[in-house]
């Protein structure tokens, strides 16, 4: 991890990287008696859509009568947005044995999902494998969210950031560089990124977790005193929570050992 003043672009990066992910919204159809699917899980900001696809008239009414439509008949939608986490189950009031649920994820839940889909959706963003023995697997995910989604880490500890053929700035469909992930060696100046995977004991960068805490929040290696790192803006990443500090962690003690690339080959 070495340095470069925090400059505002990196400062709105990050700011636009917290913001909530676009809102979509989801199709639930009325076939028959059923709601297809009858349990749909969405995040904050979500909207359900409910169309019926029945010659009957049905409606869709929640249980603690929070909301509910009209009575819809074959072609008619009813849409709710959701802004508030938990569970909500609804019926048709006309045909009480027709029941579904909307879950509602909380913001980290939903973070940990995003993590998760880094890692695992397909196509994959980032194709690597972790090693979860022992560790908490939503701590991981959590973790991968905030290197991947908010830290932007792999913009300079990856040489380079992106996989051939996949860089968004050139307009391809994006997928983080594997061969290289987080291995350090791209020069800023004087300065050189750290290896941040982990060594053979599974420490990013050979620090034990109090370590990286402190790394994050001085800006000082622990094994080195009287420098401050001067690139990285470990005086925006120092504000971090101890929870989003120990899932960061987690998470780079679980991802691939690499050997930091050469200068010429970050070139």
């Amino acid at each position: 991890m070495a340095r470069y003043t925090p400059s505002l672009f990196v400062l709105l990066f990050l700011m636009l990287a917290t913001s909530p992910i676009h809102a979509r919204q989801i199709n639930i159809s009325i076939n028959d008696y059923q709601f297809l699917p009858n349990t749909q899980t969405v995040d904050l900001g979500d909207s359900v859509k409910w169309t019926n696809n029945h010659t009957q008239s049905h409606d869709v009414t929640e249980k603690n009568f929070l909301w509910a439509s009209i009575a819809l008949i074959k072609g008619d939608s009813f849409t709710q947005a959701f802004n508030t986490a938990g569970s909500y189950s609804f019926y048709c009031s006309f045909h009480p044995g027709m029941t579904g649920k909307i879950i509602v994820r909380t913001p980290k839940e939903t973070q940990i999902n995003i993590g998760k889909e880094i890692i695992t959706q397909k196509p994959k963003r980032l194709p690597i494998a972790l090693n979860l023995d022992g560790k908490n697997t939503d701590q991981v995910y959590l973790g991968s969210y905030i290197v991947n989604a908010q830290g932007g880490c792999a913009d300079c500890h990856s040489c380079p950031s992106y996989a051939a053929g996949h860089d968004p700035f050139k307009g391809e469909t994006k997928q983080f560089n594997a061969s290289s992930y987080l291995a350090g060696g791209k020069a800023f100046g004087p300065f050189v990124s750290a290896n941040l995977t982990p060594d053979s004991n599974g420490k990013p960068d050979g620090m034990t977790l109090n370590q990286f805490k402190y790394l994050m929040r001085s800006g000082k290696k622990p094994h080195i005193t009287g420098d401050i790192l001067q690139v990285m803006p470990w005086p925006v990443y120092g504000n971090m929570s101890d929870v989003d500090l120990e899932a960061m962690y987690a998470y780079l003690s679980s991802i691939p050992k690499l050997a930091q690339p050469s200068r010429s080959a970050c070139q």
